[in-house]
Formats: structure tokens, C-alpha cells, sequence
């Protein structure tokens, strides 16, 4: 190519070529502006909420009663989460609080209690009932029976002797038997709350020493002679529902098992009807404040391996507690697990709704 030539495409193509250039240089400014601006919306964009409206109609109520249970006092505490903090993405400020009436009496509980009683194998032109205040009890020297005639809650226990089978069968006895004869138990004893039949159901495994009568707890259903089925409350609000042991509940059938043949050697149901239209919404404690009070030792301590020393925790949430004595209130409580089995309740409903 000569030199005229080059001269030539040079005066014809240096304005293509500074449009392209001045083109791409607009583009790379305009970008780089709008990620400014955007990088600039936000940090500056604020959330605003919408400000909870707590309706607290009991008042100050009473801690939930978790029975004689120890305190958090004899454990040190390390946080052993994913982020290193007691908190969890489902925390609210907020949840509602229930009132448990407490029933009276009716005039038809004779009938009802009878029935009961030969549901549970009583004889009762034999065994009539004898009642101790609200409880009227059912005792044949082998089987007993101890209903409350306001809410006919119930607890029933069988004396095993040894002419009763304890060899543990050959074959496990299969899961859905088990559920379908627990379940059918709890149904003909007249005393199985709609509520109960929603929850989830779980099978405990044990061994019966017969010389000693000692029961060993098993992790698989091998060697088990005793099974226990457990009902557990559904999840309520969106939250789950705790008893008052944690991996055990107080509604529950407890089988003696052996070849071809479950005999029902303990049940209970105690289940309080809460009311649907006294409801309270209370202001809930953080979970860093929860924390602070189990470390202080005011937490309830409902199972633990260890009897004292350090306990790591290992997981918090929020939940409902399933009283198995009767209360005023079913409220919400902060669960803490951790190590060694260790379960612990903080009340989760703001200290100064709560009557010390």
C-alpha cells in the first residue's frame, strides 16, 4: 500500500473510529454512574416496621410451672451455635398467650367415669371407685385408675408379675401396630382431644430386667420388651410445642410386649382445653436476655445426663409449653438444648408481664 493510499483510509475512517471510541467511553462512564447510584440508594433506603400492638388482657401472669424441676444454677454455659449468638431466624417480639380454664364437675361425670374404667379392663360391679377430692380412683390391686372428674385427664398403671410374658418377641413388632393399638386406646377411653390426634406420635424402645425390675432405655427396637408411644401437640402459631420432659410427653401408651401379644401397662392423657376466645398478645424478651437468665441459673432444667459442669449449647428457639399440671395460661418459653441431652425452659414473655 502506498503512501497515498494510507493517507486516504486514514482521513476516511478516523471519524468511524473516533465516534467508536467516544461511544464506548460513555458507555463505561454511564455504567459506572448507575452502580454509584445504585450502591448510594442502598445504603441510604431505610426499613420501616410496622410497630407491634400488644394486647396483654390477662395482665402480669404467672411464669409457666414446670414442675419440681431443678435450676440452671449448678451449669456453666458456653454457646456453641453456627453464629455464636442465642439468636434464630424465626425470633419474634410477640406471640399470643392462652387461658386454661379451670373446669368444675358436671353432674354426668359417675357415667362417664365408669365407662372409662371398663374401658381400661375394670371389672366394675367388683371395683367401684372411691374419690379423693377431684379424683376419682379405680384400684383392683393390679390395675389402677386415677381420673380427674373435671377434665377426666387420666392416668392408668398395670402391676407386672412374673406370670406375665416379659421375653421380648422374635421379631419387632411393627411401628403402625403400635401407633394403630395406642392410638385405639387412648380413643376408647373417651379422653382423646382433636388437637392430640393432629400431633406427631413417637416410639420410645426399653428392656425390662424381670429380676430386678429395673427398665433400661434401648436405641433400636431389638431386645425391647416395653414400647411407649408418644403423642405430642402440633406446632401452634407457626411454633412447636414442648412437654413438660422434652423427648417424652404426658400423653402416652406405655405396651408390655412378647410373641404375639401388647398389653397396655401405662397411659395417660393430661390435656387442658385452652379457651379460643381469651387470648392475649404479650411483649416476648430477646433471646440474648433468655441467655442472660439461663446463665444466671434461672432456667428450668428438664433433662440432662450431667448433673452439673459445663454444658455447650448447641441449639435456641422459641416455642409453646405444654403444661402437665394444670395453669392459668399455656405461653410461649425459650428452649435451650445442648450436650449430654440437656434441655433447659426460660419463660420467653417479657419480664415485666410476669409476676415473680
Amino acid at each position: 500500500m502506498t503512501l497515498t493510499e494510507v493517507n486516504y483510509y486514514t482521513r476516511r475512517f478516523s471519524p468511524v473510529v473516533l465516534i467508536v471510541f467516544l461511544v464506548g467511553l460513555i458507555l463505561f462512564f454511564g455504567v459506572k454512574l448507575l452502580f454509584t447510584y445504585l450502591s448510594s440508594q442502598k445504603v441510604t433506603t431505610t426499613t420501616t416496621s410496622v410497630p407491634v400492638s400488644y394486647d396483654p388482657v390477662f395482665d402480669k401472669i404467672k411464669p409457666p410451672d414446670t414442675g419440681d424441676r431443678e435450676k440452671s444454677e449448678k451449669y456453666t454455659f458456653v454457646l456453641d451455635t453456627l453464629d455464636g449468638t442465642p439468636n434464630f431466624e424465626e425470633a419474634t417480639s410477640a406471640a399470643e398467650v392462652y387461658f386454661l380454664p379451670q373446669k368444675t364437675a358436671s353432674f354426668g361425670f359417675l357415667s362417664k367415669i365408669y365407662a372409662m374404667a371398663k374401658d381400661a379392663g375394670f371389672d366394675t360391679d367388683i371395683t367401684q371407685h372411691r374419690l379423693d377430692d377431684k379424683m376419682a380412683i379405680f384400684d383392683d390391686g393390679k390395675n389402677k385408675l386415677t381420673i380427674d372428674i373435671r377434665t377426666f385427664n387420666y392416668i392408668y398403671s398395670y402391676t407386672i408379675t412374673r406370670d406375665d410374658n416379659v421375653t421380648p418377641p422374635a421379631l419387632p413388632v411393627a411401628d403402625t401396630t403400635l401407633f394403630n393399638e395406642a392410638s385405639s386406646f387412648i380413643s376408647g377411653m373417651g379422653r382423646y382431644p382433636e388437637e392430640l390426634a393432629r400431633g406427631e406420635r413417637n416410639i420410645g424402645y426399653m428392656r425390662l430386667n424381670p429380676e430386678t425390675n429395673e427398665i433400661i432405655p434401648l436405641k433400636s427396637p431389638e431386645s425391647a420388651n416395653i414400647v411407649e408411644v408418644d403423642f405430642f401437640l402440633p406446632d401452634r402459631n407457626g411454633l412447636p410445642v414442648v412437654s413438660s420432659s422434652y423427648y417424652n410427653s404426658q400423653h402416652y401408651v406405655m405396651f408390655l410386649i412378647g410373641e404375639n401379644k401388647t398389653k397396655v401397662i401405662k397411659a395417660q392423657v393430661q390435656y387442658f382445653d385452652r379457651s379460643e376466645d381469651q387470648v392475649g398478645l404479650y411483649p416476648l424478651r430477646s433471646a440474648e436476655q433468655a441467655w442472660e437468665d439461663l446463665k444466671k441459673g434461672k432456667g428450668a432444667v428438664v433433662s440432662s445426663q450431667a448433673k452439673s459442669g459445663e454444658i455447650k449449647i448447641q441449639k435456641v428457639f422459641l416455642a409453646y409449653y405444654d403444661p402437665a399440671v394444670y395453669q392459668e395460661y399455656v405461653q410461649p418459653v425459650y428452649v435451650f438444648l445442648g450436650n449430654n441431652e440437656f434441655v433447659a425452659y426460660v419463660s420467653a414473655v417479657s419480664e415485666e408481664y410476669l409476676i415473680q
